[in-house]
């Protein structure tokens, strides 16, 4: 996780895991101060318009172990670090606060943008080529996975290719709904270049495993493009 602040159901967060990391602190210690806080917040009278959220949720570790993590808003953090002090803190104190009030208006935007007609199309364009990628998958790659002798369940090769999409695009959605115009066109893209490769890779009577991998480099080489055009225009 890159990004100090990051949007996740139309709400600028942070987490434990990156004030522990960027703060220099023991996850575990972090973690006991939100317990604390949360429960002293949750017999304490706030302020109108100041609502600090402590949101537990779990992290799996490089080695597969689950763990507790918190996932917090801008007056979370506020509480969390209120009274850290030093130089280096009041920087990173500076960076967050500046990451959240980017996010808070990139949000702004996002929800100001769903409402015009041209996000509504991109969105249903973007429903229309998802259910094509479904189709190609259920009719020309299963059947043929499953003469190959693959016993893999349906559902991944969905959330496989899906995943794929997602990884090429740059996002981790947990709904489509919650892209922006310009991410929703790069899905529609990448979900045309899958089913098409998926199809034509299947019509050659590849392997299944062969055309995942061919189609994954495939939506990896048009991200790659795509970026390097972007940047040449802008």
């Amino acid at each position: 996780m890159n990004e100090l602040v990051f949007i996740q159901n139309e709400h600028a967060i942070t987490t434990s895991l990156k004030v522990a990391e960027v703060f220099e602190k023991q996850h575990k210690d972090v973690l006991e101060k939100i317990r604390f806080l949360a429960a002293e917040i949750s017999a304490t009278k706030l302020e109108d318009g100041y609502d600090p959220q402590f949101c537990e949720k779990t992290y799996v570790d490089e080695r597969g172990k689950i763990y507790p993590m918190y996932e917090m808003n801008r007056d979370g953090f506020t509480e969390l670090v209120g009274n850290m002090n030093g130089v280096k803190v009041r920087e990173w104190k500076r960076k967050y606060f500046a990451a959240f009030n980017r996010m808070e208006n990139a949000l702004i935007e996002l929800l100001a943008e769903r409402k015009s007609a041209e996000w509504l199309e991109i969105r249903r364009a973007g429903i229309k080529t998802n259910k094509k990628l479904t189709a190609a998958i259920q009719q020309d790659l299963i059947p043929l996975a499953r003469e190959q002798g693959s016993t893999t369940d349906d559902k991944f090769f969905y959330i496989n290719y899906q995943r794929a999409v997602n990884k090429a695009a740059g996002i981790n959605p947990k709904s489509r709904d919650e892209l922006s115009i310009s991410q929703l066109y790069e899905v529609d893209k990448l979900q045309d270049i899958a089913t098409c490769s998926i199809k034509g890779r299947a019509a050659k009577n590849e392997s299944y495993k062969q055309i995942y991998s061919g189609t994954k480099q495939l939506l990896e080489d048009y991200a790659q493009i795509s970026l390097i055009s972007q940047r040449f225009l802008n």
